[in-house]
């Protein structure tokens, strides 16, 4: 309907999370699933950086067919600015392990030109480029069927694209229509705010057309697209090409072009899809889409906004054909009036709304971003998916409920029923499967709707109501897949393959005429379809009851069907007409049979026994017991002895104890502890067939106590773990009347720990997500608000994630130099949990490059951990790192602060010169053996000379003052050269000396 702001394809990509699903199990000779065996590239990625603009036109292009066969060629057309050289890489787009793309195609260094500018027509507003060919082949036998994006880079490094369709004819399951025609429709190239021309006049510049506004009334398919060069295909459809190729389905690929030049093509299909955005179609579209419907073949409409706008096809200047779109878009200027002038398809002058092919249509709309409330950033402004009809097979297996949501599906265009036009011709179990608010920028408060109805030929016809749909399938770009939606998407597709699950329309009751007081006859029951054919696989419960309300009706126990059908035993107790319904409430179905009771007289036969009372589980209760003959007579005569009995055997039990009646009647009492359908049977002792039972359903006591349950005790740190709270009484029946409500914490108090907020439990019972964070074992608590005795706790035990870091330790901060020390390694995770299952090796480096330091060999961690021995040499601040041989960013390091060794020698710095009799100053330093200031030295030093005439120190201690070096003062008195030497007093092998040239002194 109108455009919107599309995102520059990212540099990265974005990988899918795809959950468990069930798609059908992938042939080996599916060529989808062969092509996805091949390795893929990420190279298909364009540089945002780089992409070339239509103003400047650093390079853009276009191809010479919207899709091809194998074996048929395609001419690229590309323009450079200025004149360089440029290289084609074509990709085909799929999964490839979640790659995105395969190298179909690359060619270097091809001699670009400045193509001559694309003008306007000045009525029509057609903008088609008469450029030269720049690239021509034939595409080779053996390139799959698909969607493919060309990358062109000039020599500059700029980027732009072409996209198109490789087509193959093959009768694969599904086929795939590219919307190109919308494609082009909002194409405005050349996008540069002074010539460029679109279908629409938000985007189009220059002088009015015959429109009446800026806006063109035909398109080119002989242009580039404006952007980046892909249009919506990035927005709206790769999303399901992934999925749909990730899951092995077999699917072909065609374009609008396509189905309107061979609507024949559709019948070989089980499936047609449409998706994203597409809404711009041909009446030849029209005709074969809904012509393929009429023959059996299912429909999938996996946007919105679609079949609204109706064009035709042109060819182009040289006779190419279906090269210009058409849509004036006003009967009043499109100079064809026939069945395909160029209005709304649901306009009266083609009355062909678009709800009677797709079962809805378009709404409103709602801006494509807006900006998050927290961040600021620009996101997509969607809504909700809100969930009807949640019994539907649609959802089978998503554990939908009605009322249920999936966040961010519902956008920017949605459809919806709309009353005021006709729907589907003969359309059957026609279903609204959603009911999603939103405001709309037409209409303000609206609804947008999912549809799917079964045609006349058997076909399934489904529509989103949403143009995101593809969102839910695959994380690609925007990270809003949800397993719910793929699961959804996956029984369609699978009722496409193998027809939908039979739906149980009634249920069909057959009994006798007559029957006797007393007397057991035979009712049968069967489940049916619309068309009266017995439901084989119905799962529903049968409830069974009568118009008879006498002592001595037996009724079938609730049950389910064999195959969808069943015989029971039945006995009624009162004379005249009667009734028997059988009915299964939770599927909204019921039915009812007549017959007519005779009477009969005789002896007990049979024992009833009743109730006001709905026990409770611990109370007791009172029930009365009746002897009573076939025809419902209390028999005052009966002077058996009952025994009772009853399906509730736990401990504590009270039943009454053996017991005579009364004229017939007699009143006791138990007490039951299990909640739920419960049955106290009373039989004669002598005659056991004198029998009879009472259906209690014992309510549970209040709540006492809470209990937490989880079907993973073993959840990893910083993932969401899903429990169940439960409300028990003291003999372990839930409550489901538990109105409390309840909070929750936890031993892990870490940061990033996530509880559920405090909550209410439905039926007695909830189901929550916590994420903890501390590895080990973790205990999380539910207790009442109000009344802190009720309350449970559940024991995990947390693993840590995977290690992200290393956390390293030193035995000692200050290591001697040469001296071994020991560095404790922990591999860690984000959280800082030792990841104990952490199978890489870790590889040393240190800032001490010196000789005779010594590291660990690369090394394996046991249980997350290890301890290795370092040796450092060069004295003062280093550290110790350790690197993941396989992935650098887990590293981590420790700093120690190395002490220099024990002396080791002396040197001793002098000047190379002295005067004779004129004093100068010598140093001596105390170096360990590798060269560091031994600063810990406290020897005696002491000095001589070659000069015997020489003033030498006296002999002097070190202290910790000097650090390991001191300054001395020493006189030289005889030419021409005499030595110094220093030496420890009590080491002699800590010496050094030093050569001094002595020179007279110069005369005055």
């Amino acid at each position: 309907m109108k455009r919107i702001v599309v995102a520059t394809l990212s540099a990265v990509l974005v990988l899918s999370t795809l959950v468990a699903q069930q798609a059908p199990a992938a042939a080996a000779d599916n060529p989808v699933v062969v092509e996805n065996q091949q390795a893929g590239s990420t190279g298909w990625q364009i540089n945002p950086q780089k992409i070339a603009d239509d103003a400047t036109g650093q390079i853009k292009g276009y191809a010479s067919l919207t899709s091809v066969s194998p074996g048929q060629s395609i001419t690229f057309y590309v323009t450079v600015n200025p004149a360089q050289t440029y290289s084609i890489d074509v990709y085909r787009i799929g999964w490839y392990s979640g790659m995105g793309g395969r190298l179909r195609l690359h060619v270097a260094g091809q001699n670009g030109i400045q193509q001559s500018a694309c003008t306007p027509n000045a009525t029509t507003g057609l903008i088609a480029c008469n450029w030269s060919p720049s690239y021509t082949f034939t595409v080779p036998a053996d390139w799959t069927s698909g969607i493919y994006y060309t990358l062109l880079t000039n020599a500059a490094g700029y980027q732009n694209a072409i996209i198109f369709a490789v087509k193959d004819g093959r009768p694969a399951a599904f086929l795939y229509q590219q919307a190109v025609n919308t494609y082009q429709a909002y194409n405005n190239y050349p996008d540069d705010h002074v010539n460029g021309k679109s279908l629409y006049s938000f985007n189009s510049y220059g002088a009015n057309t015959i429109s009446g506004t800026t806006r063109a009334v035909k398109v080119s398919f002989d242009r580039p697209y404006s952007g980046e060069g892909s249009m919506y295909f990035f927005t709206f459809e790769i999303n399901l090409v992934r999925w749909l190729e990730k899951n092995g389905y077999d699917v072909t690929y065609t374009t609008d072009v396509d189905t309107d030049a061979n609507d024949g093509a559709l019948l070989s299909h089980k499936g047609f899809l449409s998706t994203g955005h597409d809404e711009y179609w041909s009446k030849g579209m029209y005709d074969a889409v809904q012509a393929a419907r009429n023959a059996g073949v299912n429909l999938a409409f996996f946007g919105a906004n679609a079949v609204y706008w109706q064009a035709r096809y042109e060819p182009s200047a040289g006779g190419a054909a279906k090269r210009v779109l058409v849509c004036y878009k006003d009967a009043s200027t499109d100079p064809v009036r026939d069945a395909t002038t160029t209005v709304l398809f649901r306009d009266p002058l083609v009355n062909r709304p678009e709800q009677t092919l797709m079962g809805v249509m378009f709404r409103d709309e709602v801006p494509f971003s807006a900006p998050d409330p927290v961040t600021g950033n620009y996101v997509p402004n969607n809504s909700p998916y809100v969930v009807t009809n949640s019994s539907h097979w649609l959802y089978a297996g998503t554990g939908f409920k009605d009322g249920d949501s999936v966040p961010k599906l519902v956008g920017y265009e949605m459809d919806r029923y709309d009353s005021s036009f006709a729907g589907p011709t003969g359309a059957t179990q026609w279903t609204f499967l959603s009911n999603s608010p939103y405001t709309g920028e037409f209409y303000g408060a609206e609804y947008a709707q999912s549809s799917i109805y079964q045609a006349p030929s058997g076909a399934w016809v489904f529509a989103s109501g949403t143009m995101s749909w593809s969102w839910g399938l695959d994380n690609y770009w925007y990270t809003y897949a949800d397993p719910r939606i793929q699961r959804t998407t996956a029984n369609l597709l699978n009722a496409f393959l193998n027809g939908a699950p039979k739906t149980v329309h009634d249920l069909k009751v057959t009994a006798p005429a007559s029957a006797a007081v007393g007397q057991a006859f035979t009712v049968g029951v069967t489940a049916e379809d619309a068309q009266g054919s017995p439901v084989t696989t119905y799962t529903g419960t049968v409830h069974f009851a009568t118009s008879d309300t006498g002592s001595g009706v037996v009724l079938p126990a609730d049950s389910t069907l064999t195959n969808g059908q069943g015989s029971f035993s039945v006995t009624l107790a009162t004379t005249g007409p009667q009734t028997i319904t059988v009915s299964d409430a939770a599927n909204s179905l019921s039915t009812t049979a007549s017959l007519t009771v005779a009477a009969a007289v005789g002896p007990a036969n049979h024992l009833v026994l009743a109730t006001t009372a709905t026990p409770t589980a611990g109370a007791a209760f009172s029930f009365t017991v009746t002897a009573q003959d076939s025809a419902g007579n209390t028999d005052t005569g009966y002077a058996g002895t009952v025994h009772f009995t009853s399906t509730d055997t736990s401990t504590g039990t009270v039943l009454p104890a053996n017991a005579t009646l009364t004229n017939g009647q007699g009143t006791f009492s138990a007490t039951l502890f299990v909640a739920g359908a419960q049955t106290v049977t009373a039989t004669d002792t002598t005659t056991a067939s004198i029998t009879g039972a009472l259906n209690v359903s014992v309510r549970p006591a209040a709540a006492s106590k809470l209990a937490l349950t989880t079907g993973g005790a073993y959840p990893t740190a910083g993932t969401p773990l899903s429990f169940t709270a439960t409300a028990l009484d003291q003999y372990g029946n839930t409550d489901t009347a538990y109105a409390g409500t309840v909070h929750f914490t936890s031993s892990d108090t870490s940061t990033g720990v996530a509880l559920p907020a405090d909550a209410t439990l439905t039926n007695g019972q909830g189901t929550f997500s916590a994420t903890l964070i501390r590895a080990g074992v973790q205990t999380i608590t539910a207790t009442d608000n109000a009344t802190a005795s009720i309350t449970g706790a559940l024991t995990v035990t947390v693993r840590a994630a995977s290690a992200t870091k290393f956390a390293a330790s030193a035995s000692t901060t200050t290591p001697t130099a040469g001296a071994a020390f020991s560095v404790t390694l922990k591999a860690q995770d984000q959280y800082g949990n030792t990841d104990t299952a952490y199978a890489g090796r870790a590889h040393f480096t240190s800032s001490d490059t010196s000789s005779g330091v010594v590291l660990p060999a690369d090394s394996s961690l046991t249980n997350g951990q290890g301890t290795f021995s370092v040796t450092l040499t060069k004295a003062g601040a280093q550290t110790v790192t350790a690197t993941d041989t396989a992935t650098a960013s887990i590293t981590g390091s420790v700093s120690v602060t190395v002490k220099p060794g024990a002396a080791a020698s002396l040197t001793l710095g002098a000047p190379a010169t002295a005067t004779v009799n004129q004093s100068f100053n010598v140093t001596v330093t105390a170096k360990d053996r590798y060269g560091n200031v031994a600063t810990g030295y406290r020897g005696t030093v002491q000095f001589t000379s070659s000069d015997l005439l020489a003033t030498l120190p006296a002999n002097y201690t070190f202290t910790a003052g000097d650090g390991g070096a001191h300054s001395f003062s020493v006189t030289l008195v005889t030419p021409p050269s005499e030595s110094v030497t220093v030496t420890d007093t009590a080491n002699a092998s800590l010496t050094a000396s030093a050569q001094i040239t002595v020179k007279l002194p110069l005369l005055p």
